[in-house]
């Protein structure tokens, strides 16, 4: 999102490639879309809280955080309404500011690409600092190294981003078909079956070691033990996860973001409140059966195991989330639209408006409650207790976000990432 001169004005004395850009101003800002970050925020750290306080290893280790009949409730509530639902949300608003971005930056002269570059470039720096040295699971590398990747898509027409949204989305599920129907094929002889089962039961046993000992450094550990272990789970997890899920989940979600900003369906939402409306009966049922789908596939398989609830998670993860997703920004753009809904919403701007520091802050937040060199928490917070402390968090942080917001214009990691990108 960019200005140019400050005012939107050009300067005629500078050739076109000299016009400078700036970061949008406070009044420009679209309410209902600080709205959807706020609430995307939340439903992050919601999922994320059992990722700070347990190794990331368990579920490929065979080890249940659940300890009581209310532990799992939450625990399945949250597969089903908030796993994959939240950073989907946070891809598809990343996807939008690409648009504004693009868009203003056209109508203004400035140089799109520099402007994208700097804007992941300094993006990829925050996140490489945020994982060495407060959180492993940083989302902030793989937002800014994929968003390198919009610059092929950044001229591409609404109705082709549509085509490659469903591509990059059905890619996964059908990858994931065909490795547990090979699979399969495979466990037909017994000399095989018992090949295929031992090598997962040596995986499983693998992963176990490697939750222990995360286990004991993340409780006791000093900083400079933890933040080696938080290097090793970070590559760990991008050669698992980024490269075989995130990677398509989140660039599906900026495409679609990408989609939606060029056709200003946010930017300008009273003019496509049918689009809304229609997006929404549409999604919902999707979302639902697939976060089911999704739920069932989390309940029913060892994720090391290829049989074949892998493939309903596949679907749950890369239809039923995306779906869900977009039915609750449907939701809530229709909510702003009356004064009780905007009312009720309206606090979650502040949020969203400071959403960069608030993600952060959340790191530094559960890190301190939960790591050796903190108050040593690690492994003792169950899902139930941890959707409570999840709401006391976010409680906080939507407190200070409302006063902040009003004697600050931003942030300060957003003021950070604005002179990265500017300067």
């Amino acid at each position: 999102m960019i200005s140019v001169l400050g005012r939107g004005n050009r300067d005629p004395s500078l050739a076109p490639d000299q016009w400078q850009a700036y970061p949008t101003l406070p009044g420009e800002r679209i309410a209902v879309i600080d709205v959807i970050r706020g609430v995307a925020i939340f439903g992050i750290l919601v999922v994320n809280m059992m990722y700070f306080a347990w190794p990331f290893y368990h579920e490929a280790a065979g080890i249940a955080l659940s300890a009581t009949r209310a532990d799992r409730v939450i625990e399945i509530g949250i597969w089903f309404f908030a796993e994959g639902k939240f950073i989907t949300m946070f891809s598809l608003l990343f996807g939008v500011g690409v648009a504004m971005l693009i868009e203003r930056a056209v109508l203004q002269g400035a140089d799109q690409t520099r402007l994208l570059v700097r804007r992941m470039a300094s993006l990829l720096l925050i996140g490489l600092v945020h994982t060495v040295f407060f959180w492993a699971h940083d989302v902030l590398v793989y937002f800014a190294l994929i968003g390198f990747m919009l610059l092929l898509f950044r001229n591409s027409p609404p109705r082709q981003l549509q085509r490659w949204v469903v591509a990059v989305l059905l890619l996964p599920i059908v990858a994931t078909a065909g490795i547990v129907g090979m699979s399969a094929y495979r466990r037909a002889t017994s000399e095989t079956a018992v090949g295929i089962e031992s090598a997962a039961a040596q995986q499983q046993a693998w992963f176990a070691e490697l939750y222990e000992r995360a286990l004991e450094v993340y409780r006791s550990g000093s900083f400079l033990e933890v933040t080696g272990q938080r290097v090793l789970d970070f590559v760990m997890e991008f050669a698992g996860g980024f490269l075989m899920s995130s990677l398509f989940l989140i660039l599906g979600m900026f495409l679609t973001g990408l989609y939606i900003g060029k056709l200003r369906l946010l930017q300008d939402q009273d003019s496509h409140v049918l689009w809304w409306r229609k997006l929404l009966v549409r999604c919902a049922p999707i979302g639902v059966l697939g976060s089911l789908l999704f739920v069932y596939g989390r309940w029913a398989g060892d994720p090391l195991s290829q049989s074949w609830p892998a493939v309903f998670r596949a679907v749950g993860a890369f239809a039923g989330a995306p779906a869900l997703s977009l039915t609750y920004v449907s939701a809530i753009v229709l909510l702003t639209r009356s004064s009780w809904g905007y009312k009720a919403l309206a606090p979650f701007a502040a949020v969203g408006r400071t959403a960069l520091s608030n993600y952060l802050l959340q790191s530094v937040i559960c890190t301190t409650l939960f790591y050796g060199y903190g108050f040593g928490l690690f492994g003792r917070i169950t899902p139930a207790p941890g959707l409570l402390l999840t709401l006391v968090i976010f409680s906080v942080q939507l407190i200070l976000s409302n006063i902040w917001v009003r004697y600050f214009r931003y942030g300060p990691a957003e003021l950070l990432w604005r002179r990265l990108t500017y300067s």
